[in-house]
């Protein structure tokens, strides 16, 4: 899922740098590049807690089994970090409608009609991210200002891009200040949420009765 995100992300990135857009069009799709990174700091964050839990669990000494009575079986890691994800897209869906937009063809529909339904989207899906995380930029001036790196750079931090010298420093011009998560807070994993069956639906199907 991770890779996917990521593949979904550089594509998207790489279209706001090298695609002109309408300010709409564009707005829009900075605001889904945002959720997009924070699902994947998301996912690392739940990674990292996976490899935490399975390393302190081979530092236990090992112990007797004591006699008690059966108890159902805790959750795998893994089961726990994708009830994490989809609890994270189900509120996106709750308050944006976000899964709603990128699953639904919009070929058919007109710049005008996109408009307005991304608004609700845009404005859901800050909801969401507002209370999962504080976002800041990366860089602090301002896009389409020069930029001179050194060599000790932090190569997570800033990425170069175009005709690259062998050597630094690295002089170019910013253009996209990129994002930084300074808080997380992550949605609770319920022990429903949990079960096989539950932590795999985003949202649920509505039916109307009577």
């Amino acid at each position: 899922m991770d890779l996917l995100l990521t593949i979904i992300t550089f594509v998207l990135a790489n279209v706001l740098l090298l695609y002109p857009l309408e300010a709409r069009a564009f707005q829009l799709l900075q605001v889904l590049l945002v959720i997009l990174l924070g699902v994947l700091v998301l996912l690392k964050i739940l990674q990292l807690r996976r490899t935490k839990t399975k390393a302190e669990e081979k530092v236990l000494p090992a112990q007797k089994p004591a006699e008690v009575a059966p108890v159902a079986a805790a959750p795998a890691p893994e089961a726990v970090a994708e009830a994490g994800v989809v609890q994270f897209l189900a509120r996106l869906q709750e308050k944006g409608r976000l899964v709603d937009f990128l699953m639904d063809d919009i070929t058919p529909y007109s710049n005008e009609q996109i408009g307005v339904v991304s608004r609700v989207v845009h404005q859901g899906c800050r909801e969401v991210l507002r209370g999962a995380f504080d976002i800041e930029p990366v860089h602090g001036g301002q896009e389409r200002e020069g930029i001179t790196l050194a060599g000790d750079f932090d190569g997570a931090t800033y990425r170069l891009l175009g005709k690259v010298p062998d050597h630094p420093p690295y002089r170019g011009t910013v253009l996209h200040r990129g994002w930084k998560a300074t808080r997380i807070t992550l949605p609770r994993v319920t022990e429903t949420s949990r079960a096989s069956a539950a932590r795999k639906i985003i949202a649920p199907a509505e039916v109307e009765v009577g």
